[in-house]
């Protein structure tokens, strides 16, 4: 089976080595997850990937310091 690759999945894509993953449990919200934890719930036609990725960033800033 073909795997698709979504907005989303490109959104993350350097930072998933960090543990930060996408769940779309329905059709109107996106959660953004660090390792197991929820850090983030969106409305998915509200969200952009750059919004995305700077919380990506901004996540690890605060517990890890500068990225």
């Amino acid at each position: 089976m073909k795997q698709t690759t979504t907005i989303w999945d490109e959104a993350i894509e350097e930072y998933k080595d960090y543990g930060f993953n996408i769940e779309l449990p329905d059709g109107f919200l996106l959660e953004l997850y660090f390792k197991d934890h929820r850090i983030a719930t969106f409305y998915q036609y509200k969200i952009t990937p750059e919004v995305i990725r700077e919380g990506c960033k901004n996540y690890l800033k605060s517990i890890n310091g500068e990225v």
